[in-house]
């Protein structure tokens, strides 16, 4: 079974360092032109837990290098660049590429099903944290899980047995009938935390300190939950608060300052349009209003121009 990263950034590398471990066929492909020469010539440098494991020399490309076809491509990109991505390695897909798709936000099947059938489309989310220490180093801590679910069930017994194959190399993947409910309970977190901390300039754990943090919380998830719910999606938004809530203390994630914070600083462009934006979006088919989403999607892309044009 040949399998590909499509983006060898901080999941993409981890995920594939632990198959590339358990002797899968396994090959990066990235745009990040240091990143790929440091991988190429060096390896990929993995720390785990503090602990440097070696150097690993998977085989990686740049999108235009690579020909041959995959059975299996782990999309492992930022949202936005989710198309761009496809679009530069669908020649590497056959007949039945499956791809697996756990990137933050809401809105990718609609992609997907533009690139392979459906059937071979297996979205879900994931708790697994990792990051980048520079080009070529993969900087991790502790373990996670990942739920799954394949879009439209046909020949299902290939995706199990596929997972159960993945589990063996230590990704903890649980295949889930409950996934788009997870992704959406995921997407509404994100809509909070990451959209306020970026807006008031604070980490998670300050802004659990306000006092009305959670005036502030359910003006979104009020709209998430009534989309989601138009959606088909059993969105529950007590367990959404309750999670967020669990985020607070410094002891789990109060200290940190949420992704796309860390994209605003660094003068990146964001997942807005993934998270409350596609709330908006969803909101109007629909007909539902979103006024709090639509005004926090309209602040951001307005940060956005401000840092791309100082």
């Amino acid at each position: 079974m040949k399998i590909l990263f499509a983006g060898a950034g901080a999941l993409g590398s981890r995920f594939g360092y632990m198959l590339f471990k358990n002797n899968e066929d396994v090959t990066f492909v990235d745009t990040w032109g240091e990143h790929v020469e440091k991988i190429r010539n060096k390896g990929l440098k993995v720390i785990i837990d503090e602990v440097d494991l070696g150097n690993f020399y998977i085989p990686i490309y740049k999108p235009e290098q690579i020909s041959g076809k995959y059975d299996v491509i782990f999309v492992a990109t930022k949202s936005m660049q989710l198309r761009p991505m496809l679009e530069s390695v669908k020649h590497l897909f056959h007949e039945d590429t499956k791809i697996i798709c756990i990137l933050n936000g809401l809105g990718h099947v609609e992609t997907l099903k533009d690139y392979v059938k459906e059937e071979n489309i297996l979205i879900g989310v994931t708790v697994w944290t990792s990051g980048l220490g520079g080009p070529g180093i993969l900087e991790a801590h502790g373990t996670g899980k990942i739920e799954l679910k394949q879009v439209k069930e046909i020949n299902l017994d290939r995706t199990l047995s596929l997972v159960e194959r993945f589990n063996d190399a230590g990704l903890n993947i649980r295949y889930s009938e409950n996934a788009f409910q997870s992704i959406w309970h995921k997407a509404g977190l994100n809509c909070v935390l990451n959209t306020y901390c970026t807006l008031i300039d604070c980490n998670i754990n300050q802004y659990g300190s306000f006092e009305k943090n959670l005036e502030l919380t359910r003006a979104v998830l009020n709209e998430v939950t009534a989309v989601g719910r138009a959606e088909g999606i059993d969105v529950k938004q007590e367990i959404i608060e309750n999670n967020i809530k669990n985020c607070f203390p410094l002891e789990t994630a109060g200290a940190h300052y949420p992704s796309l914070y860390q994209d605003m600083k660094n003068g990146r462009l964001t997942e807005i349009d993934y998270l409350n934006g596609e709330v908006s979006r969803l909101g109007k088919i629909h007909n539902i209003p979103t006024p709090v989403c639509d005004v926090i999607t309209l602040m951001i892309h307005s940060k956005e121009f401000i840092n791309n044009n100082k």
